[in-house]
């Protein structure tokens, strides 16, 4: 819910932004439709001003109420060419509702006419029409444009890039987790690869609806596992980092007619979990991205490689254990100091089951 506040609130602020500018290119410093110049009273830039904030509020509420019909499992599943068609013929329609809406309070504030067919006429067949259409048209690609660069960064991404927080190297405390199908190679095997891809993007698909609700990053899709991070203030509150595991199980498992329909096989995953300080840097020219670099990401991907063997969906380091509030929600055991790949050092190990809150 906190996720769909923040798009609206986008939305909002973004056509609020556009507006405003609109009116001030449009009609600053220009003069009414008087005949003689001498007569020519400045156009009064509070009414438009006004108009134009109403109309974009009027626009941003319509477009978040778009975005919400739209936000299903089945449409999201839907190709990338789809959805911006759909997307796009649903805007236009807005785009024309927000312009009569225009058009009829423009009468009304200025007394010229408020007769609606006349403002209906008048919107479909004059060229004012056409620039806002043109206008409204590119604020709506711009405003798509930016929500589909930050889905491809992940949420937050982008604003990092921008501001250029990471250019140089910085030091920060974060959570990883390591999630990873069980039985792949079997799977794959049954499947084919065409299928099995297919059924990794739907497990994907899932993941993400439970992202934004526990504060989680996705850090790094790698075949058919997933890197997920936290800020590590934000993974300690309430558990977040350990329900959101048992939230996407749970996601799995209430969809679970669908992928045994679709693949005769309902997915588990496993995954391993760190905490620690690492190094942040902004990498890459042609491909840029945030890459987090340091012994805590290795060391969770080695804890989750322990699953199979102690048969256990979830087991963390003990770093992370003495982090976590003992509220008595999920069950965690000790496993051992384990000797893990790599290291030459053991590390504590727990097991984490259970999940009722």
């Amino acid at each position: 819910m906190n996720n769909r506040y923040k798009e609206i609130g986008f939305n909002l602020i973004a056509w609020l932004i556009a507006g405003n500018l609109f009116v001030i290119f449009r009609f600053f410093g220009m003069y009414g439709p008087d005949r003689f110049f001498i007569l020519m009273k400045p156009i009064e830039l509070e009414q438009k001003f006004l108009e134009a904030n109403v109309v974009s509020i009027l626009n941003g509420l319509l477009l978040s109420l778009v975005d919400l019909m739209l936000d299903t499992p089945n449409f999201k599943r839907k190709s990338f060419r789809y959805t911006i068609i759909v997307k796009s013929l649903a805007y236009i329609v807005i785009m024309f509702i927000s312009i009569v809406m225009l058009f009829i309070m423009d009468g009304i504030l200025t007394g010229r006419d408020n007769n609606f067919w006349y403002s209906l006429n008048y919107a479909l067949n004059s060229n004012y029409t056409i620039a806002l259409y043109l206008y409204g048209a590119a604020v709506s690609l711009m405003i798509n444009f930016l929500k589909q660069v930050n889905k491809k960064f992940g949420p937050g991404i982008l604003w990092k890039l921008f501001s250029g927080k990471y250019y140089s190297p910085r030091v920060e405390q974060r959570i990883f987790m390591f999630i990873d199908l069980k039985s792949s190679t079997t799977i794959a095997e049954k499947l084919g690869h065409y299928k099995y891809s297919r059924l990794i993007q739907d497990c994907f698909y899932d993941i993400t609806e439970v992202v934004a609700k526990y504060k989680a990053e996705i850090y790094q899709y790698v075949g058919d596992e997933i890197v997920l991070s936290w800020e590590h203030e934000k993974g300690i509150e309430d558990e977040n980092c350990l329900r959101f595991f048992f939230e996407f199980r749970k996601k799995i498992d209430e969809n679970s007619g669908y992928y045994t329909e679709k693949y005769g096989v309902v997915p588990e995953f496993k995954a391993g979990m760190n905490c620690g300080f690492v190094t942040v840097a902004e990498v890459g020219e042609i491909k840029k991205e945030i890459a987090y670099h340091g012994d805590v990401l290795n060391t969770a991907s080695r804890i989750q490689d322990k699953c199979n063997e102690y048969d256990k969906p979830l087991l963390i380091s003990s770093h992370l254990y003495k982090l976590i509030p003992r509220s008595g929600k999920f069950a965690i055991n000790m496993i051992g100091e384990i000797l893990l790949k790599g290291k030459l050092q053991p590390v504590g190990i727990y097991s984490v089951e259970g999940g009722k809150w």
